[in-house]
């Protein structure tokens, strides 16, 4: 179960924060400004903030008041103090996901690089994954190749087919050694149907 959520934290005031006496308990020098910081969480995990105020807290009777009830000389007097900065931990999760994104990207660059030269170079036992569509729908299989010359390549083509992704793991699992008919294709037809995008990746061993 994935608890996400909203949060609000005070952050941490300085002494030059301290406005003056409380208007409702009448305490002598006892309000100081505050901001405060809402963010998204997932697992108490900042994601990133979506919100800041400034607020006012008596240190006696606890009254807060908002940012929308302090007048504007006064919050232009706060503001001129400054404030505190949100913290780098609140964009915490901004961070990840798009340190996330960026491993993604090269591990995608790393794998197309490794596609194209396994292209130029096949060998012996390098397994195609081979997705067609048919009547628009997908059918993914697999080629093993089982011999390599300066023109030609030869498979040896997978006895199973699946329909979707799911399954198609279920058959790399369950018959990745069940390889019967063989086809012989040209380098250049073998090109083509990558730049069609019908062999997605190749394994080699």
């Amino acid at each position: 179960m994935i608890i996400f959520g909203t949060k609000t934290k005070l952050l941490s005031n300085s002494p030059e924060n301290f406005l003056g006496d409380c208007d409702y308990c009448h305490t002598p020098k006892s309000v100081f400004a505050h901001k405060e910081v809402s963010y998204f969480h997932i697992f108490w995990i900042p994601i990133f903030p979506y919100r800041s105020k400034i607020i006012t807290i008596c240190g006696h009777c606890k009254r807060v008041n908002s940012q929308s009830d302090i007048n504007p000389q006064t919050l232009n007097e706060i503001r001129a103090k400054g404030m505190p900065k949100i913290p780098k931990r609140y964009f915490f999760g901004i961070i990840l996901i798009a340190l996330l994104f960026l491993a993604i990207i090269i591990v995608g660059i790393f794998s197309l690089s490794k596609t194209d030269a396994y292209l130029d170079d096949p060998k012996i036992g390098d397994v195609y994954k081979i997705e067609m569509n048919e009547s628009g729908r997908s059918i993914y299989t697999l080629y093993r190749v089982a011999d390599v010359t300066a023109d030609s390549i030869t498979f040896l083509m997978n006895d199973y087919e699946a329909t979707d992704r799911k399954s198609f793991r279920k058959l790399q699992e369950q018959h990745a050694d069940n390889y019967s008919e063989k086809i012989v294709l040209s380098r250049a037809e073998v090109l083509e149907l990558y730049e069609e995008n019908q062999i997605s990746t190749i394994k080699r061993d």
